[in-house]
């Protein structure tokens, strides 16, 4: 875009006049090049009318653009007439107003600004503080905002935020998180990260899809984002940052309204009976079986299977071995029961090398296998359903919650919330699985 050159250089087309203040409008076409598809040489240029509305608010020069002369007309008059009003009472100023006047303008020469623009900056300061004054937003500066680093995109902070992970050596599933809960998060405010408010943050999350617990989790995401921020100077230190202060979601209770509805929220619909177990298994092939033998028998999860190398399956130990590179949460080692052994140990040596789950290297496709053997199997697949198998078995025959949440490389808390409120299973149920 060109404006020609300065209005100083310039004639005025127009002058408004209002008593002795008088304000010059001057022609200022604006020229503008647009290239088609990025190609400069079929730039075209098209110029639009403008004029410039110069005056001086003290020893400021100020000039407003209007798009027609009749408009620039106007505006110079209402400034005319605003300049000549103030200027007039300037004529009857009291021997108080004429103290006052030289006491402000001995206190703003340091600043090299004229004691009217020191009052509108004054005024449009404050007018910006939605609350507290200019005094305390001065103070609150001092105290937090002098190590503050201001003026970095959201994006920048995001990317040093994915660094530090890195450098601090988060697992796998810890960067996945956070790249889906605070990516998608950093995606939607572009910007300054000072900026965001809590109330825009609670309406993203009300926003997302899911329960509470997925709402909880970018929730719980994001606030360590912020935490990150705040360590690092993008955020003042000593305040409660926005994330911190969004709400905490809960899913509403369910009201049971019948004796029927009661039972059947009592069911245990995420488990695998014996005999569902048993078609799975003999629906799987040879290279398929061991994941899900694995899966059902030691409550790994479905990830750390995908994970799990021969060599951390010590037959000879009687133990399955999760290190940290393979397991969620920490290392941790699961007995290998009679069943699980008496099961391993059919498959050769040749098959019981490298990796367990070596056809299917990510959850996702280990879930779509087991899927497609249940329904060979004429079973319905069900999410997660031979890890909670494994749990709901398992604390019926040792009646140990903790020793099972160790087991599982999950917590007795957990186990308390999810499985404590099932309706009776028969320890012959829980044995029979364990004799599969």
């Amino acid at each position: 875009m060109d404006i020609g050159v300065s209005s100083k250089e310039r004639k005025p087309v127009a002058t408004v006049t209002v008593g002795s203040v008088a304000i010059s409008i001057y022609a200022a076409p604006v020229t503008v090049r647009a290239a088609a598809n990025g190609d400069a040489a079929s730039a075209t240029v098209k110029t639009y009318e403008s004029f410039q509305v110069a005056h001086y608010e003290g020893a400021r020069r100020i000039l407003q653009r209007r798009n027609t002369l009749d408009k620039a007309k106007a505006l110079a008059k209402e400034i005319a007439n605003r300049l000549s009003r103030d200027g007039a009472r300037a004529q009857y100023l009291t021997e108080k107003d004429r103290r006052v006047l030289i006491l402000a303008q001995t206190a703003t020469a340091p600043l090299g600004l004229e004691v009217d623009e020191v009052c509108r900056r004054y005024a449009e300061f404050q007018a910006r503080l939605t609350t507290g004054t200019l005094d305390e937003a001065v103070s609150f500066y001092l105290a937090h905002g002098q190590r503050v680093r201001h003026g970095v995109n959201i994006t920048e902070v995001y990317a040093e935020y994915l660094e530090h992970l890195v450098k601090r050596g988060v697992g796998h599933y810890h960067l996945r998180d956070v790249k889906r809960y605070v990516g998608n998060f950093v995606a939607a405010f572009p910007g300054l990260i000072s900026a965001i408010q809590t109330t825009a943050l609670d309406a993203y999350l009300s926003r997302l899809g899911g329960n509470a617990r997925n709402k909880n989790n970018h929730r719980h995401g994001i606030i360590a984002f912020y935490n990150f921020a705040q360590e690092k100077g993008f955020l003042p230190h000593g305040v409660i940052h926005a994330a911190a202060a969004t709400t905490d979601y809960r899913d509403a209770r369910t009201q049971i309204s019948s004796e029927q509805q009661a039972i059947d929220l009592l069911q245990p619909t995420d488990i695998y009976s014996p005999e569902e177990m048993r078609k799975i298994l003999a629906a799987a092939d040879d290279t398929l079986r061991p994941t899900l033998e694995i899966k059902a028998f030691s409550g790994a999860r479905t990830e750390e299977v995908t994970r799990l190398w021969w060599v951390m399956v010590a037959e000879a130990e009687q133990c399955l071995k999760v290190p940290d590179a393979v397991g969620k949460i920490c290392a941790r080692r699961v007995p290998l029961l009679p069943n699980l052994q008496t099961r391993l140990a059919k498959y050769t040596a040749e098959l019981k090398r490298e990796r367990v789950s070596v056809d299917w290297p990510s959850a996702n496709s280990l879930t779509r296998a087991w899927a497609r053997t249940a329904a060979k199997a004429g079973v319905p697949y069900k999410r997660n359903a031979f890890r909670n198998s494994y749990i709901t078995y398992r604390l019926i025959i040792t009646e140990d919650i903790g020793k099972v949440a160790e087991e599982c490389g999950t917590s007795a808390k957990m186990i308390k919330k999810n499985y404590q409120s099932r309706a009776a299973i028969s320890p012959a149920t829980a044995e029979e699985w364990f004799a599969l």
